[in-house]
């Protein structure tokens, strides 16, 4: 019995479609969500469906009984809030009886890293692993999927104005994070192993530049923006006001190298390798 929370999301609901790809029954899955009529489809294909907040550790607790294992997928909510949260999701998680979590962290987990979420990232991992539960850590790269969307501005612009320096970045899709979870989550020996997923390969900016331009026959240059100008880039209606300040330091990150390590594990967690950059961005960028 197999548990994934925020199964309504970008990232849970492909794990979902992955699990029941990979066999998971559906009367076998349960989804924890904030609003149960964001997952209707999947309740009508068989799979249960639960309210669950992360701030509420009751509806957590009803949320997984009867689970064996939780993919746990961290909500977005500043350091302090999501540590409370991760808290309460481990000890209702143990109340309930769950055997094993499948957390799902990041590639920024370090005392180095600028990355403002990195003290939850490294609470989360340590207080998982003293936790008394199983444990599997699932440590995504970052996301390829963004590009996509962001592809027509950076072709208007014709610049991509990250400022990342001369970092490198093994960008991986939601797809590929989507297959290493539902494979780690239906395995159990990948209990007490930690995976970091990224793509085969470490691109800087530049790189991706010329990805971009040889996909969409358009010149796009590397023209790195300064914080001020990325923060006003980033500050849009209903876009929380600490996600400007979080994306800048990812690429503060990424200039100093915490992006740029690539593994095997995906093909490790699932049989085949992850999709590399370009391949990914010429199936899902709309040429004009």
């Amino acid at each position: 019995m197999v548990n994934v929370t925020a199964a309504a999301g970008h990232l849970g609901r492909r794990i979902v479609r992955e699990l029941l790809k990979q066999g998971c029954a559906p009367e076998d899955l349960t989804l924890s969500v904030r609003d149960p009529a964001k997952a209707s489809e999947f309740a009508k294909e068989g799979c249960r469906v639960r309210q669950a907040d992360y701030d509420d550790e009751e509806s957590l607790t009803r949320a997984f009984s009867e689970c064996n294992t939780v993919v746990l997928i961290p909500s977005f909510a500043m350091v302090e809030a999501r540590i409370h949260q991760h808290y309460k999701a481990l000890r209702a998680a143990k109340i309930a009886g769950v055997e094993r979590i499948v957390h799902l962290g990041f590639q920024a987990t370090s005392l180095e890293t600028p990355f403002i979420l990195a003290p939850y990232l490294l609470y989360a991992e340590s207080k998982l692993r003293q936790s008394g539960l199983g444990w599997t850590i699932l440590r995504n790269g970052l996301y390829a999927d963004p590009l996509v969307d962001y592809a027509p501005k950076l072709v208007q612009t014709g610049r991509i104005p990250y400022p990342a320096g001369e970092g490198r970045i093994s960008y991986i899709s939601r797809d590929d994070l989507a297959r290493s979870a539902a494979a780690a989550s239906l395995d159990r020996s990948h209990t007490g192993k930690l995976y970091e997923l990224t793509g085969p390969e470490a691109l800087s900016i530049a790189d991706l530049a010329s990805i971009l331009s040889r996909i969409t026959g358009k010149e796009i240059r590397y023209d790195p923006a300064s914080e001020t100008e990325f923060l006003e880039m980033c500050r849009e209606p209903g876009v929380p006001d600490y996600v400007p300040q979080a994306l800048f330091s990812i690429y503060q990150g990424a200039a100093r190298g915490d992006f740029d390590r690539t593994t095997n594990h995906v093909e490790l967690l699932t049989g085949s390798p992850a999709e590399p950059l370009e391949s990914y961005l010429k199936r899902n960028v709309a040429l004009n």
